[in-house]
């Protein structure tokens, strides 16, 4: 049985089915590519180019023919920010079963710091489950925190009047 929040791989170059829509080689490289269009409209091989990226390519596809690939609708770049959000959330609860499993079966929270290239107080402070509803805090409440006294106010209408 296959779950929902199975990780899925992250392809960053064709992340959208839009009609015929190509994502440039680079369109996941802004700050190599910053004048990158997005929407290739060569192909070389395998790599499919934007114009702008076309113009300022080296070597890539030298001695190769372009191959001119169908105009397609504009690249949805929001589209693209809402597939990574769910890639991200994906990731994250894989890593955090990876981390839970990786508990069960005695690593220690350095460890698990270490291969996440966290401190073990880190890693224990994001992986540890803390309440989340009013009946989980109750529960809590006793374990995990320290009692203070609670501030009582003077309900006596006299008090303070010498």
């Amino acid at each position: 049985m296959t779950s929902p929040h199975r990780q899925r791989p992250v392809d960053t170059r064709d992340t959208r089915d839009t009609r015929d829509t190509v994502a440039c080689y680079y369109a996941a490289d802004p700050a190599r590519r910053p004048s990158c269009t997005l929407t290739a409209t060569l192909r070389y091989g395998t790599v499919a180019l934007c114009p702008s990226c076309n113009t300022a390519r080296s070597t890539l596809g030298k001695g190769q023919t372009p191959v001119r690939l169908p105009a397609g609708a504009v690249f949805d770049v929001l589209g693209w920010v809402a597939d990574a959000h769910q890639q991200l959330d994906t990731a994250e609860a894989t890593l955090a079963a990876a981390v839970t499993r990786a508990r069960q079966t005695g690593a220690s929270w350095t460890v698990i710091g270490d291969q996440l290239g966290i401190s073990r107080q880190g890693a224990q402070q994001r992986f540890t489950r803390h309440p989340t509803s009013a009946n989980d805090t109750e529960l809590h409440k006793d374990s995990t925190t320290t009692h203070t006294p609670e501030y009582k106010q003077n309900t006596d209408p006299t008090w303070g009047i010498t």
